[in-house]
């Protein structure tokens, strides 16, 4: 990649572990998409180390960096170049020793997270001007064109199981009426993304669900996954949810207590959930797709 970045000219940098990309490692479905599509459209220099950060430091003036530390290297960027950067930070809860300072000591112009009320549950004191909540998205293309219809199918509930932050999940699995299986993107990865899509439009409804601690108040990928295939969603209650369109209208949110008398009433009458699907859908049509994201860093950017 370095010698690619000597024959471009552009002003945009992506910091990420490439390897880590061209390897597949990612554990969302949505992610590498949106590695793909930000690089289609800014033909960004590619910077995997510090060492390629200080030989391009001068052409660079914006910069987007996926999670350090994680899918990217935690460079330390120069504050006199006067870059302006925006880093992705996913997970807080597994941070909070080294997140703030890093983004303070560095001058990061933004920081991108998926979630908005766990991150500032785990940094109360962060700089609301820096934050940018920016949700997880589903791929265009992965956006199935079929009608929505019934397919009489279980409710099914899948994903991780090894964790305090799947307390209400688990619970979810071992309740009537449930089929349990244990695809998971970090634990079990059995399917291509893809399939995976085309699995989950088999199901007519799907459980999303994490934890009861406020230390996982998480909206993660399953809630828009499962809405965008048209399935109904049926969705543990986060914080997050009203800001990012979810509500009764197009999904089913449940607390433990009501979760039961919830899922007995959509197997009463499944044909009633219809309508919350297809506004379900339509719901991550306007707002949720990568090209919403890659649109968003555009105008921030001004580029």
């Amino acid at each position: 990649m370095m010698i690619n970045n000597f024959k471009k000219e552009t002003e945009i940098a992506l910091v990420i572990n490439w390897k880590f990309h061209t390897h597949n490692k990612w554990v969302s479905v949505t992610t590498p998409y949106f590695v793909d599509a930000f690089i289609e459209e800014f033909n960004p220099l590619i910077i995997s180390s510090q060492l390629e950060y200080e030989l391009f430091k001068k052409k660079i003036k914006y910069i987007v960096s996926m999670e350090p530390g994680w899918a990217a290297p935690k460079i330390k960027y120069n504050k006199n170049m006067g870059h302006i950067i925006g880093v992705f930070a996913s997970d807080p809860h597994n941070k909070i020793n080294w997140f703030q300072e890093y983004v303070e000591s560095n001058n990061i112009t933004y920081v991108f997270s998926q979630y908005c009320s766990a991150f500032f549950y785990h940094f109360p004191k962060f700089p609301k001007e820096r934050f940018i909540h920016f949700p997880w998205s589903v791929p265009d293309e992965l956006i199935p064109k079929n009608n929505i219809e019934l397919h009489d199918a279980d409710i099914m509930i899948f994903g991780g199981q090894n964790s305090e932050a799947y307390d209400i999940r688990n619970w979810c699995r071992k309740q009537p009426d449930i089929i349990a299986f244990d695809n998971s993107g970090v634990e079990n990865k059995k399917l291509s993304n893809k399939e995976y899509f085309d699995w989950l439009g088999t199901f007519d409804a799907i459980v999303a669900a994490g934890s009861s601690s406020p230390i996982y108040d998480l909206v993660t990928p399953k809630y828009f996954e499962t809405a965008a295939v048209g399935s109904l969603l049926i969705g543990q209650s986060c914080t997050d949810l009203e800001k990012l369109g979810f509500n009764e209208t197009n999904m089913l949110i449940f607390e433990k207590d009501n979760f039961n008398l919830k899922v007995q009433g959509y197997l009463k009458n499944k044909a009633g959930s219809l309508e919350k699907r297809k506004k379900g859908k339509q719901l991550i049509l306007e707002r949720h797709l990568v090209s919403h994201r890659v649109s968003y860093i555009k105008t921030l950017f001004n580029i």
